[in-house]
């Protein structure tokens, strides 16, 4: 199981991400798009989810809609990821069911502080959920 899926269109963005997590210590899989995303999301389990809000095929709004829609994965917390960084994204992120919300581009401190926030065991808050990465 890893701790985090990562939905991310664009290969650069993934492993800019990919990286900053395996370095924090969690594992992780790496979905393009939101499609994808549910389809992985119903087969394993995952603690959080960091999801783009603009990609093709299903965009992050569906697919966090979807999440929030299904009884197994409704109290799954999600953070958005947008380069949409205009005034009222943040609200239209949590109106889509997020749970937080980091606009592009974001420091590595920005993500492992909201990722610490959702998941309290986790190693970036001092706990230990494994290590290592696997995309």
């Amino acid at each position: 199981m890893s701790d985090i899926l990562i939905v991310e269109d664009n290969p650069v963005n993934q492993k800019l991400i990919a990286f900053l997590l395996a370095r924090a210590g969690y594992t992780y899989e790496v979905a393009e798009n939101g499609l994808v995303a549910l389809e992985r999301l119903r087969a394993a389990p995952y603690h959080l989810v960091l999801m783009d809000m603009m990609m093709p095929v299903m965009n992050g709004f569906d697919a966090v809609r979807a999440i929030r829609a299904d009884a197994k994965l409704r109290h799954l917390p999600v953070i958005a990821l947008t380069a949409n960084a205009l005034k009222g994204e943040d609200e239209k992120c949590r109106a889509a069911g997020c749970d937080a919300y980091i606009a592009k581009p974001y420091s590595k401190e920005q993500v492992l502080k909201a990722i610490a926030k959702m998941l309290p065991a986790s190693p970036a808050a001092g706990g230990g959920r494994g290590a290592g990465g696997g995309a």
